[in-house]
């Protein structure tokens, strides 16, 4: 018998529409997933629970996307954990903001699922058991 783990991940993302679209693409891949609209909620979620995969809006609400990704690598259980920063509106100099707290990846919206997906999967491989 094969005892398999989902993948559990964190989306944080401010607009509700967008947040589904990822649910729905995360959770038909096979993956857990917990999301919340602004930044203070990821934090908390964050807080109570480990990710294999953070994803993270770089405009939200409250605490930005790079306040919480700066958070989040400062905590030793999500020092090695991928972070994707999301935007639909990149600057070269949020891009090199993103790369230097540490982002695995910077997502351009609105999304182009099948990319983003595999660049889910490429992340999800890189970490033991997936």
């Amino acid at each position: 018998m094969r005892i398999t783990v989902k993948p559990k991940i964190l989306v944080v993302e401010a607009q509700q529409e967008v947040l589904a679209t990822m649910k729905l693409l995360l959770e038909s891949a096979g993956c857990e997933v917990c999301g919340a609209r602004d930044g203070r909620d990821g934090i908390h979620l964050a807080q109570g629970e480990e990710f294999d995969l953070v994803i993270l809006d770089v405009h939200l609400p409250g605490k930005d996307g790079f306040e919480v990704c700066a958070w989040l690598k400062q905590d030793f259980r999500f020092s090695r954990t991928p972070i994707l920063l999301t935007s639909g509106h990149w600057t070269e100099a949020n891009r090199r903001r993103a790369i230097e707290l540490g982002a695995a990846e910077l997502i351009d919206k609105p999304l182009d699922a099948p990319l983003f997906l595999k660049m889910i999967s490429s992340r999800l491989k890189t970490r033991a058991g997936f």
